[in-house]
C-alpha cells in the first residue's frame, strides 16, 4: 500500500506542475484602470482670517483657507486626455446651516485654489460638511469634526550656527555669500493634549541681496533634539519659493511647502520641546539673512494626519519599486483627497539689529 501511495505522489506532482503551468499567462499583469473621480484638497485654518495679495513677486499667499477641486485620472497607461471639468458646484455647511455655495459654469481644468471668504466660522466640537459635483463625475462629500483650540506656543530662543560652504563656480548664479552654510536655530515649546494632533510651519522675513529689498515666505525646516517623534509632509495649499541655480545662471522655483507633523499621543510628559532648524544662505533658500521669524502651530483633525502620513510613506518609498502601494487614505466619499479644519495660534519674533546673517 505505502509503495502504491508513494507511486501515485510521484506521478501527480509532474502533472499538477503542467496544469499550472498552462494556466499561466505570457501576457504581464497591470493594475486595471480605475473610473476617474473627482479630487478635492481643501485644508483649512478655522483661525487664519487675514488674507494677503502680496504685491512682491517673490513672496508669496500664507492664507489658510482654499479649496482645490480638479479630476483625479487613475489610468495607469493612457493617451492624451481631456481632464477638463465642464461645471463645479460645491458647498460647506455646518450641522444647522448652509455656510457656503458656490457654482462655476465654465470649461475649467481644476480650481486650484478657491479662496474662502475670511467671515465664515467654525468652531471646536462642531462638524460641518463639504460636497462637490461635476456633471459628468460621481458627486463627492466629507465631513468633519473641528479639533480643540492649538495650544499656547512657547518661543524659547533664537541663534545662528554655521558650518563650511562649497563655493560655487557658476558666476551667472550670483551666489557670493555661500562660502558658509548657514542655520537659524529656533527653540520652542507647547503644552501637548492627550488625543490631539498638531502641525508647525515656519514663516520668515529677510532679504536676498541680489532680489527685493525685502522677502516674506515660508521655510524648509528640519526638527532636532525633540522629544517626539514626527515627519515632515506636503501642507497643500501653500507655496514658497528657491532658487534654481543652473549653468544659464539663477532662476526662482516654486515649491509646495512642508510642515512637521506629530501624533500628541506620542509626546514623553505633556510639554513638547522642539528646535526647529532653518537653512539658509545655501544657494538654494531664497534668504542670505532674516529680519523676524512667525512659527504657526496648529491643531489638526485625525483624518488630515493619517492623509499626510501616507503622502509622506510614498515619498520615502517612491524609489523602491519593490515597495507596497501607498494608499493616499482621505475622507472624500466617492473620490480622491482630503476636507479638514484646523484651529492655530502663533508666536512671532523680530530680530533685533544686526540680523540673522
Amino acid at each position: 500500500m505505502n509503495k502504491l501511495i508513494k507511486i501515485l505522489i510521484i506521478i501527480l506532482i509532474p502533472i499538477s506542475i503542467i496544469l499550472v503551468s498552462r494556466c499561466e499567462s505570457k501576457e504581464r499583469f497591470y493594475r486595471p484602470n480605475l473610473p476617474e473621480q473627482l479630487c478635492s484638497v481643501g485644508i483649512i485654518d478655522a483661525d487664519d482670517t487675514t488674507s494677503f495679495d502680496y504685491q512682491n513677486p517673490y513672496s508669496l499667499h500664507n492664507y489658510l483657507r482654499y479649496i482645490l477641486i480638479e479630476r483625479s485620472s487613475q489610468l495607469e497607461f493612457s493617451d492624451p486626455m481631456d481632464d477638463s471639468l465642464n461645471t463645479i458646484s460645491f458647498s460647506i455647511s455646518s450641522e444647522n446651516e448652509e455656510l457656503l455655495s458656490v457654482s462655476i459654469d465654465s470649461n475649467i481644468k481644476d480650481l486650484e485654489y478657491y479662496k474662502l471668504p475670511p467671515d465664515i466660522e467654525f468652531k471646536s466640537g462642531e462638524r460641518y460638511f463639504f460636497k462637490a459635483q461635476s456633471d459628468d463625475l460621481d458627486d463627492i462629500s466629507s465631513e468633519i469634526l473641528v479639533p480643540e483650540a492649538a495650544p499656547f506656543l512657547n518661543l524659547v530662543s533664537v541663534h545662528k550656527e554655521t558650518e563650511p560652504g562649497i563655493k560655487l563656480s557658476r558666476i551667472n548664479c550670483r551666489n557670493f555669500l555661500n562660502d558658509s552654510i548657514k542655520y537659524a536655530i529656533l527653540d520652542i515649546s507647547f503644552s501637548s493634549q492627550e488625543g490631539q494632533y498638531y502641525a508647525i510651519l515656519l514663516e520668515g522675513t529677510g532679504m536676498n541681496i541680489h532680489l527685493a529689498p525685502g522677502i516674506l515666505g515660508f521655510l524648509d525646516f528640519s526638527v532636532r533634539n525633540n522629544n517626539v517623534q514626527g515627519f515632515n509632509a506636503i501642507f497643500y495649499g501653500l507655496k514658497m519659493f528657491h532658487l534654481n541655480c543652473t549653468d544659464k545662471g539663477s532662476s526662482l522655483l516654486q515649491t509646495r511647502v512642508k510642515a512637521f507633523f506629530i501624533d500628541g499621543n506620542n509626546i514623553q510628559g505633556n510639554i513638547c520641546d522642539l528646535s526647529l532648524v532653518a537653512k539658509f544662505n545655501d544657494g538654494y533658500s531664497l534668504f542670505h539673512f532674516f529680519t523676524s521669524f512667525r512659527v504657526k502651530l496648529l491643531s489638526i483633525p485625525k483624518e488630515l494626519y493619517i492623509f499626510e502620513k501616507s503622502l509622506y510613506t510614498y515619498e520615502k518609498t517612491i524609489e523602491d519599486p519593490f515597495a507596497e502601494p501607498i494608499y493616499l487614505n482621505g475622507n472624500i466619499k466617492n473620490g480622491n483627497g482630503i476636507f479638514a479644519i484646523c484651529r492655530s495660534t502663533e508666536v512671532s519674533i523680530t530680530l533685533p539689529f544686526p540680523p540673522l546673517y
